[in-house]
C-alpha cells in the first residue's frame, strides 16, 4: 500500500493572481497515463459570478484550440462559495486546463491540478522551486 502522495500527481498550474475581473487560465495538464484530474482553487471574495470551468485540447493548443467541456462549469447558486473544484475523469483529449472567471474583482489563490489513477507509480511530487514534501510512515512520537 502506498501513501496518497505517491498515488497522485500534485501540480501548481497557476500562481496567485492579484485582485481583478479578468480570467485566469491555467497551464495545460498532460493526461498521458492518468485517468483523472481534479482542479482546485479559492477566490479572495466570494461572488456568484466567480466561476471555474475546464477545457481540453489534443495538442495543448498548438493547432487544436482548447474547447469547453460540456457540463464543466461550476454553477454557483449563491455568492458564498469562494472555494471551488472540478474533477475531470477520463477526458477524451490529452490536455486539460482550468479557467477561473472573475466577474467580481477578486484575488485568486493558486490553481492546483491533482492527477489520479496513474499507470506509472509512485508519482514524483517534488519539483524544484515549485513544491517539496515528504511521506512519513508509522512515525513514532518525538522531535519534528
Amino acid at each position: 500500500m502506498r501513501a496518497l502522495s505517491e498515488d497522485v500527481k500534485l501540480t501548481v498550474v497557476s500562481g496567485y493572481a492579484s485582485a481583478a475581473q479578468t480570467d485566469v487560465t491555467s497551464t495545460g495538464v498532460d493526461m498521458t497515463d492518468w485517468d483523472g484530474v481534479l482542479f482546485l482553487t479559492s477566490y479572495g471574495t466570494a461572488a456568484a459570478d466567480n466561476l471555474i470551468h475546464v477545457e481540453q485540447s489534443s495538442d495543448n493548443g498548438s493547432s487544436d484550440t482548447y474547447a469547453d467541456l460540456e457540463g464543466g462549469e461550476i454553477d454557483l447558486g449563491g455568492a458564498s462559495d469562494e472555494d471551488q473544484w472540478v474533477d475531470v475523469f477520463r477526458p477524451k483529449e490529452r490536455y486539460v486546463r482550468c479557467i477561473a472567471q472573475r466577474g467580481t474583482s477578486s484575488t485568486l489563490e493558486t490553481i492546483w491540478a491533482i492527477q489520479y489513477r496513474g499507470r506509472s507509480l509512485p508519482a514524483d511530487n517534488t519539483t524544484a522551486g515549485t513544491i517539496y514534501g515528504k511521506t512519513i510512515i508509522s512515525p513514532d512520537e518525538g522531535t519534528k
